[in-house]
């Protein structure tokens, strides 16, 4: 599975959590989920919004080493 996106309706006052800032006049966050984290990481990830490339701040932030590499290695942009 690697890392699989998904685009998701986020709920009124969301924020993203790679950059903080919230959803206004776009409705629509990325959710994500990917076997290289722990389950418990993986279960944390699973409940968060991001905008369009913000899922590698976010990572890079909590020390997600696998992932970080992961997401250089196939573009940041498109996570």
């Amino acid at each position: 599975m690697a890392t699989v996106r998904r685009e998701a309706l986020v709920p009124k006052g969301a924020v993203c959590f790679g950059c903080n800032q919230p959803f206004e006049g776009n409705p629509v966050g990325l959710q994500f989920e990917t076997d290289l984290l722990d389950p418990a990481h993986t279960a944390e990830l699973r409940g968060l919004y991001f905008h369009p490339g913000h899922l590698y701040h976010y990572a890079k932030r909590r020390g997600w080493a696998r992932l970080v590499a992961y997401l250089a290695e196939h573009g940041p942009r498109e996570y």
